[in-house]
């Protein structure tokens, strides 16, 4: 593969391979500035192929890998012959409902890719919910510019970084400057964070995250609950949660999130050990 130039080039590489397709697929989905991001940092990788594209995008110490294809026998076909299957730690998200994943499953599947996690979507109405008083000390601020390490170390300690999409160190100054972190700092120490994103009247929690010598002080109840009061003119929540950590369903479903069919398989070449 080789590195992406300019934004352009990409979008043309995903419009020539969709136009006209039978049954277009895909797992890549650019925000014009993530991808903007990605291409002037030198993390984004191209090369198109007959009936598909794909892309490699840097994350630590593995890539991710995103695809898109005439047709799911197209991307069977195409991705076979990736050089880059064999020599980098490769990690893809497919994200829709099962059936309309089967295909491309089986796709990835052939080419080696093999399940390492399974998330749901989880989404709540925007109801209000009952205020309770802090607890203790837990007084509840937004992170500030000093707590950015602090922060991408309780999320790279608390979540696994092949499924659950970790933000890179300024991609979490940019969303300590957008006001988007909520946290707990007895003494000035981290104890408990939630990263949210809202946009109009929806919003996403994207971590939620206690260190682990916090966990008997009920810190993310107060976080969860602060962030649910705080947005009161919203109208949807949503998050992804592993599927399996029935502990996190029951605590998501406690403040009235429900799955919603939506589901995002994680896959991992041979590179990633299990």
């Amino acid at each position: 593969m080789i590195p992406a130039q300019a934004i352009g080039g990409v979008f043309d590489a995903i419009q020539q391979v969709k136009a006209g397709a039978p049954a277009y697929c895909t797992n890549f989905f650019p925000v014009q500035r993530k991808l903007q991001e990605w291409v002037e940092h030198g993390e984004l990788q191209v090369e198109t192929r007959g009936e598909a594209a794909f892309f490699l995008r840097q994350d630590r110490d593995f890539w991710h890998f995103y695809f898109c294809a005439r047709d799911p026998a197209a991307l069977r076909r195409e991705i076979i012959a990736l050089a880059d299957l064999k020599t980098r730690r490769l990690a893809a998200d497919l994200v829709g409902n099962e059936e309309a994943l089967r295909e491309v499953l089986g796709a990835l599947a052939s080419a080696g890719f093999r399940p390492y996690a399974r998330l749901q979507r989880m989404v709540r109405a925007g109801a209000p919910i009952a205020t309770q008083p802090l607890i203790g000390d837990a007084e509840v601020v937004f992170a500030d510019k000093a707590d950015a390490a602090a922060v991408l170390g309780l999320l790279e300690a608390s979540f696994d970084r092949f499924a659950d999409q970790l933000p890179l160190a300024r991609e979490i100054e940019a969303a300590i400057a957008a006001r988007q972190i909520l946290a707990v700092e007895p003494a000035g120490k981290l104890a408990a964070l939630l990263f949210f994103e809202t946009q109009g009247f929806t919003s996403a929690v994207r971590y939620w995250a206690v260190a682990e010598e916090y966990r008997a002080r009920r810190l993310g109840a107060v976080l969860m609950r602060r962030y649910l009061e705080s947005h009161s003119a919203v109208r949807r929540f949503t998050l992804w949660v592993v599927a399996d950590n029935q502990n996190a369903v029951e605590k998501y479903r406690h403040y009235g999130y429900e799955p919603d069919g939506l589901v995002d398989h994680v896959l991992v070449n041979d590179l990633i050990s299990a």
